[in-house]
This record gives structure tokens, C-alpha cells and sequence, in this order.
């Protein structure tokens, strides 16, 4: 509903469309966390519009899509990847205190990609080290 209506209209109203949803749907949308997620799907789907490509089609489609425009110096795929970095959540350091407690540095493979804590797979050793860290984050 909301992509059609920014698609026709130019504009989105998250609240009233969630509103009216909740009305017809009691506990639709039952946690902060749910509305907040609404605002950044519609925010990613706006931004980065329809991306999919048919396996077909896949090799073609991705030679244009690295092929450097002269212009702008930049690629497609290039402008696709910083479209998808400014949509994506970054982490703050808090966020992955774990992954930086000095007995977990040296299982990192680079400082710059650590995992959340709150993503984090709980390992079980068979060897009896007790560190149960990896670098990897379980997704839904």
C-alpha cells in the first residue's frame, strides 16, 4: 500500500496506513521494533527500487552493470552497493563488545567486520577451550 502510494502520490503516511491496518488487524504491528523495521523497508524499497534480475539474464545484466560510465567514472553495481550502505544500519562499538575483548582480537579476521552480540551463535568446544567465540552472526 505504501509503495503504491509513493509510486502514484510522491509522498507516504506510515502511521495512518498502520493505523487503519491495526484497526481491521488487532496487534498487526505489536512491538516499536516492528514499526521502526516498516519505516526502513519502505525506506530501503523506495531508494533502491525493484533490483531483481532473472537467473537467465543474470550474466548479461552483470557485465552492464560493472561496466564504468565515463561520466560519473562509477559503475552501476557501485552505485547499487553505496545506495544499499546508506539504507543499512551501521553498528556502534557497543553493539559488539564481545567481538572486541582482547581474548576474541586475534579470531577476527578484520577489525572492520565484527559481529553483533546479540547475533552471536553460541558454540560448543569439544576440546575444553572455554572461548566459545566466533566471527559469524546467525540471521534469520
Amino acid at each position: 500500500v505504501m509503495l503504491d502510494m509513493a509510486e502514484c502520490e510522491g509522498v507516504v503516511d506510515i502511521y495512518n496506513c498502520v493505523k487503519t491496518l491495526c484497526s481491521r488487524r488487532i496487534n498487526m504491528i505489536q512491538t516499536e521494533e516492528q514499526y521502526v523495521f516498516i519505516h526502513d523497508a519502505i525506506l530501503e524499497a523506495c531508494l533502491c527500487g525493484e533490483t531483481s534480475i532473472p537467473a537467465s539474464e543474470f550474466k548479461p545484466t552483470y557485465k552492464e552493470m560493472v561496466r564504468i560510465e565515463p561520466q560519473s567514472n562509477s559503475s552501476q553495481l557501485r552505485e547499487e552497493f553505496q545506495t544499499l550502505n546508506s539504507v543499512t544500519p551501521h553498528l556502534d562499538v557497543e553493539e559488539c563488545s564481545i567481538a572486541l575483548l582482547p581474548r576474541n582480537r586475534e579470531r577476527n579476521r578484520s577489525m572492520d567486520v565484527l559481529p553483533p552480540d546479540r547475533c552471536l551463535p553460541f558454540l560448543i568446544s569439544v576440546d575444553g577451550d572455554s572461548n566459545n567465540y566466533i566471527n559469524a552472526a546467525l540471521t534469520d
